[in-house]
């Protein structure tokens, strides 16, 4: 690195050095754009859990602010050695500010879309206790790390567990939040369902909506009459998950309001 930075001419050395940063900067950010919008926030979870956001900032301050003091410290009459210990110090700082900023987005990523009641919510690894994962059931204790899965939250049965899940609630812990109500969706496919209502709804409600609908629908097989929807409460933005028979599956996703 050293020799590279040293055939600079004097009067370059700052822009090129400063695009060169620039350049490695940006290709190592889209390598890991291409991976987390693959793998972690698969569309539109993006949009739901505000990973484009977390992103953004990222980029922002980090694929920026190396360049920028590269820019600064190389100095045109700066030997070429100190030169390179300088940007590889400038290197290693800013590694380790990525690798922290990248860490906080795999906190942020949806790790499950979980049906509760007559509503989906986005659950990301950050809401859960780690130290909680163990009393879920069987082939839910791991978050995952391709995307989120679907499942359900047992409802509360007795006045007693009725009582708890609301004192729960006011204290920031919906049921959906805590690894042992989680429960598979097929088990309460049908209850989805029932809990669901018409997708044409949607269209009465939102009319430039219309082309939207209408292209899931074609998309996933079905008729408009013969889908139904749920609204989802997610990090940001206003979403639905559109469902159909004959077991519920999620089969798109519409971002407007569905509480309504």
């Amino acid at each position: 690195m050293s020799n590279m930075f040293g055939r600079f001419s004097a009067s370059g050395r700052r822009l090129k050095a400063a695009a060169l940063h620039f350049i490695v900067s940006a290709s190592i950010a889209a390598i890991a754009a291409a991976l987390i919008f693959t793998f972690w926030y698969s569309p539109p979870f993006a949009q739901m859990a505000g990973g484009i956001s977390l992103f953004m900032l990222l980029v922002s301050v980090d694929v920026t602010l190396g360049p920028v003091m590269t820019a600064i410290v190389a100095a045109p009459r700066k030997p070429a050695r100190e030169l390179g210990r300088d940007i590889a110090l400038i290197a290693l700082v800013q590694g380790l500010a990525f690798a922290y900023g990248i860490y906080a987005i795999s906190l942020g990523r949806p790790v499950h879309l979980a049906l509760e009641g007559d509503r989906f919510r986005v659950i990301t690894a950050a809401n859960i206790d780690p130290t909680l994962l163990p009393e879920a059931p069987a082939g839910l204790r791991q978050l995952p790390w391709s995307g989120p899965t679907i499942i359900a939250a047992a409802q509360p049965l007795g006045a007693d567990e009725k009582l708890k899940s609301i004192e729960l609630a006011f204290a920031g812990f919906d049921i959906s939040l805590i690894p042992r109500n989680w429960r598979s969706y097929e088990s309460q496919s049908g209850a989805a369902w029932n809990a669901a209502r018409p997708l044409s709804r949607i269209v009465e409600k939102y009319p430039d909506q219309s082309a939207g609908v209408e292209a899931l629908a074609r998309k996933s097989g079905h008729a408009i009459g013969d889908l139904r929807f749920l609204p989802i409460i997610s990090r940001q933005g206003n979403w639905i998950a559109v469902i159909a028979l004959p077991d519920s599956s999620v089969v798109g996703y519409l971002p407007v309001d569905g509480f309504f």
